[in-house]
């Protein structure tokens, strides 16, 4: 009866954690894809502005926007499955480059009595 119950807990513990990695994952997709949609959508206007008679081309606002919403999701994912620094040094000398990620962290100011966004990027990780 005790190796079922305790069966039971671990179940419940795993299904849990899982579901609120799930969830913080999806939030940052969307949020990145969102991010991502304005910015293309800005810079689709940009590039419309920029040539000789931007009337006859509208059509890049859209297609900015679509593609910056597919970029935006690609890193919102890729920041999801794995935290990179823009230079890794590995144990045998050996030098990786990788895209650097933004990484989030929440803190409680008990001051302020409020909770802070801390954002950071790791430009080199060293791993002994």
């Amino acid at each position: 009866m005790k190796k079922i119950i305790t069966l039971f807990m671990a179940v419940a513990f795993f299904a849990s954690a899982t579901g609120a990695f799930a969830e913080d994952t999806m939030q940052r997709t969307l949020r990145d894809s969102i991010y991502g949609g304005l910015i293309g959508g800005l810079l689709g206007t940009a590039v419309m502005f920029l040539t000789d008679d931007p009337g006859d081309h509208i059509e890049y606002i859209p297609t900015g926007a679509a593609i910056g919403v597919l970029v935006g999701a690609a890193y919102g994912i890729g920041r999801s499955v794995h935290d990179s620094s823009f230079a890794e040094v590995e144990k045998d000398g050996t030098i990786k480059l990788g895209l650097p990620v933004v990484k989030a962290q929440k803190l409680y100011d008990e001051k302020l009595d409020m909770v802070e966004e801390i954002e950071s990027i790791d430009l080199v990780r060293i791993r002994f």
